[in-house]
């Protein structure tokens, strides 16, 4: 399938995204009829090699999909990249492993890169317990991945005096589900915290996307993973930043004053607000297009990947979202009580953007 092909068949949800996100942000979990859309158009298939029935979209592509979901719903686009971007995994497992967990038609990732479980080695693999937080898609996942330090009786494994991290993939049986997330924003993704106690993972079913070389020669696995979550987590921000700008222009026509009757400086003040932010998207927009095309060039280079296209990626990002941010952030005053209510259609996609802006990929505290 086509980028544009799956972009058309995304865009059909916004009725279905209009009649289930409610429900989804009061249970605080993605609703089942969406899940179910979304696996039927194959959104959670974007980054899985192609030998495993995935889409292996290159990065530019797959961007313009994370953008187009968010501006729909931020938490379903926040639900489709983590859902999505968990694919990446299959080219870093043990080819038998990779084919068991990502071929069938239902491989979703749950997960989280914390290094807060541990792993004691054992014959033949390791034992691993943990309690991760922010385990998005955590209800439906078919497949959950989570970063645990790597022990030997006991003691802490090093590598060049580093402690060993490994990341273990767990069945759903393995994992116990602890309803934590309960925030103003990106309620609807499920994020809730998952607890493993002592579960068997085979050495085939662990890999480290730091360490280990990928067994895919596919371009997109040459790109380093801090880059392929920079990038799709700006892109999320940035589908989510229109959507507000969209619903605050709606509220600015249909809302009375300080918008209507015959204040003038409401109504410039109100003005050169929307123009702002729109400016600022499309300077977001413009720069991660460019991000996206230097980081696609230099995977597509022979060599090693540029290390300047990387830091610019990981500085830029920072930057661009921590704009986007504050544009929008701009129009949250002039929207009255609107900003404030828990289903104002501005007021859910102003509390999502700031969720997702949160993520420490693209935190300032990262371009440090």
């Amino acid at each position: 399938m086509s980028a544009d092909a799956l972009l058309a068949s995304l865009a059909t949800l916004e009725p279905l995204l209009a009649a289930e996100m409610q429900s989804g942000r009061r249970q605080c979990r993605l609703p089942q009829a969406v899940v179910d859309a979304l696996v039927d158009r194959g959104a959670f298939r974007l980054w899985i090699p192609q030998r495993y029935g995935g889409l292996e979209l290159p990065l530019p592509d797959a961007l313009r999909v994370y953008e187009s979901v968010s501006r729909l719903d931020g938490a379903a686009g926040w639900a489709v990249m983590i859902g999505a971007g968990g694919g990446l995994f299959a080219a870093y497992l043990d080819p038998e492993a990779a084919g068991r967990l990502f071929s069938p038609r239902v491989a979703v990732v749950a997960g989280s890169g914390a290094p807060t479980g541990t792993a004691e080695r054992v014959a033949g693999g390791y034992q691993a317990s943990g309690r991760w937080r922010y385990a998005s898609g955590a209800h439906y996942a078919s497949v959950y991945t989570a970063n645990c330090r790597v022990v030997e009786r006991g003691e802490p494994v090093l590598v060049e005096g580093v402690p060993l991290i490994r990341a273990m993939s767990f069945r759903p049986s393995d994992v116990d589900i602890v309803e934590t997330w309960d925030t103003t924003g990106l309620r609807a993704t499920g994020s809730h915290d998952i607890v493993v106690r002592g579960a068997f993972v085979p050495a085939s079913d662990t890999f480290s996307v730091f360490t280990d070389a990928p067994r895919e020669p596919g371009l997109l696995y040459r790109l380093p993973f801090g880059t392929l979550t920079e990038l799709p987590v700006s892109a999320v921000v940035l589908g989510i930043a229109r959507h507000a700008l969209a619903e605050f222009e709606s509220l600015a026509r249909a809302k009375p004053s300080p918008f209507g009757g015959g204040r003038l400086a409401a109504h410039t003040r109100v003005a050169q607000a929307i123009l702002a932010a729109r400016l600022s998207i499309d300077a977001a927009a413009m720069r991660l297009s460019v991000l996206a095309q230097l980081a696609w060039s230099s995977a597509q280079s022979p060599g090693p990947i540029d290390a300047t296209v990387v830091a610019d990626c990981t500085t830029s990002c920072a930057m661009l979202v921590s704009r986007l941010v504050e544009s929008i952030g701009a129009l949250v005053p002039l929207a009255g009580m609107n900003a404030l209510h828990r289903e104002d259609p501005f007021s859910i996609a102003w509390n999502d953007l700031a969720a997702a802006a949160a993520h420490y990929s693209v935190s300032p505290l990262a371009a440090d």
